[in-house]
């Protein structure tokens, strides 16, 4: 008899997830917890007034408008972990680093990274933690 795995996440990463447990071996039931759609984050941020972006969401790359990640390439990400300072560099930013962790450690990465003053833009959805607050000099949301 197959184990089986409740999916909760959100497309298209609840897909994703399901491949890689099938592949494994188990049965999956997907019954995603949000539906995450694209907001309208207005113009694009002033490049000259951004230090770098954190990003702690494949989402919010996923649904920025390419006029934003354009304007924003040239600036440093700190991604929360691998797959979305992935999803970072195939948006067309080249100078990525992965906290490998969780929010905190983007924190830590952020702090231990730029001078004291940053300003840090959190490209972010509507709902959101907050962690990362204290190091954000304006949001977009995606």
């Amino acid at each position: 008899m197959k184990r089986r795995v409740l999916v909760t996440r959100p497309e298209p990463g609840a897909s994703e997830t399901v491949a890689r447990l099938e592949a494994l071996g188990f049965e999956t039931v997907v019954l995603p917890l949000t539906h995450i759609v694209p907001l309208d984050a207005g113009p694009a941020p002033d490049p000259h007034a951004v230090d770098a972006v954190a990003v702690t969401s494949v989402n919010a790359l996923r649904h920025a408008s390419p006029a934003m990640l354009a304007a924003l390439s040239a600036k440093p990400v700190f991604a929360v972990g691998d797959a979305t300072a992935e999803a970072a560099r195939q948006s067309g930013f080249a100078f990525v680093t992965s906290a490998a962790g969780t929010a905190i450690d983007l924190a830590a990465a952020i702090e231990t990274r730029m001078p004291i003053r940053s300003h840090i833009l959190h490209l972010a959805g509507r709902e959101r933690t907050g962690v990362l607050q204290k190091h954000c000099m304006t949001e977009a949301s995606a």
